[in-house]
């Protein structure tokens, strides 16, 4: 049976010049661009927060 797939997280990540192709050079897919209340006020959050993430598979299949 293959491993179950394994989902990289991070909180409240603010990288300005980290883009979606950057992601997808990185192995990422982006799943879902969400809408959340943060205590905290972050410049650009009017846009929305993004979620990416990487199975195993791809990312072992892209050390290779």
């Amino acid at each position: 049976m293959p491993p179950a797939p394994v989902l990289l997280r991070t909180e409240r990540l603010t990288l300005r010049r980290f883009t979606a192709n950057d992601a997808e050079l990185a192995g990422l897919h982006h799943v879902r661009t969400f809408f959340e209340e943060w205590p905290d006020h972050i410049e650009g959050a009017e846009h929305g927060d993004v979620e990416y993430a990487v199975t195993h598979g791809a990312w072992a299949a892209a050390r290779r």
